[in-house]
C-alpha cells in the first residue's frame, strides 16, 4: 500500500517537474527567436549568448529536417510547436491525477 502511494507521488512530481522544465525551455526558445528580430542587439553579450547556447542544439535538429522555403527558415516555428505539444500533453497528464 505504501509503495503504491510512494510511486504515484513520485510519478506526479516527475510529471510536474518535466512540465515546468518544458515550459521554461519554451520561454527560452521564444525569447531567443524574439531577440533575433532586433538588429541593434549584440548576440554575444552574456544573457543572450547563454540562451543561444541552450537553445541552438534543439533548433538545429529542426533546421536539418525542414528545408528553407523561399529562403526563409521556418524550422524554429516547428521547434516551438513541438515543445508546446509536449507541454500540452504533460499538462493533460498532470491535471488527470
Amino acid at each position: 500500500m505504501y509503495l503504491n502511494s510512494f510511486l504515484t507521488h513520485t510519478f506526479r512530481v516527475l510529471q510536474e517537474s518535466l512540465l515546468i522544465f518544458f515550459q521554461f525551455y519554451s520561454f527560452l526558445i521564444t525569447a531567443r527567436l524574439t531577440l533575433v528580430w532586433f538588429p541593434n542587439f549584440n548576440p554575444f553579450t552574456q544573457p543572450y549568448y547563454s540562451v543561444t547556447l541552450l537553445t541552438d542544439p534543439y533548433i538545429r535538429i529542426f533546421r536539418g529536417l525542414i528545408p528553407r522555403i523561399l529562403n526563409i527558415d521556418i524550422s524554429p516555428i516547428f521547434a516551438v510547436l513541438w515543445v508546446q505539444s509536449i507541454v500540452e500533453i504533460l499538462t493533460e497528464l498532470v491535471s488527470n491525477y
